[in-house]
């Protein structure tokens, strides 16, 4: 348990800034749809209608991604901050290898990576004594009084 602790104590800052930042980069199409292919490889398609969906997700992950770099220097705000992305990036996790059999998956590969090194990253973090809010347990590992 010490060394998932010191590695945690080690990297969590910087984890936040590097990924949260990596997060942001969906900004563009929430601005502009047209930029969905350069972004998914060109193998994902969009029509009109799934355009406000598309745009709105860009948007989200991108304020997702702002709350990471904002919890790297605000520690009090890093368990909401990582419970929130790890559930949204695990979905997508999830929904990757369920479509692996799809022609257009091969798009959501980067994305896929990426998100998949959060979760893992994500797990261990809670799994270390900072994962968990002090009202849960002491720093010490001790339950509270």
């Amino acid at each position: 348990m010490r060394a998932i602790n010191a590695f945690i104590n080690r990297t969590v800052k910087w984890f936040l800034i590097l990924f949260g930042l990596v997060t942001c980069a969906t900004l563009p199409l929430a601005l502009d749809i047209g930029t969905i292919s350069p972004l998914l490889g060109g193998f994902v398609d969009y029509t009109p209608s799934s355009v406000p969906a598309l745009r709105h997700w860009g948007l989200m992950v991108f304020c997702i991604g702002v709350l990471m770099v904002i919890a790297a220097f605000r520690p009090w705000l890093r368990f909401e901050t990582m419970l929130f992305s790890t559930v949204e990036k695990a979905f997508i996790v999830y929904l990757f290898l369920t479509s692996l059999g799809e022609p257009w998956v091969a798009g959501y590969f980067p994305l896929f990576l990426v998100d998949a090194t959060i979760v893992a990253y994500s797990i261990v973090y809670f799994i270390s004594e900072r994962g968990r809010p002090r009202r849960w347990a002491a720093a010490d590992g001790t339950p509270p009084a």
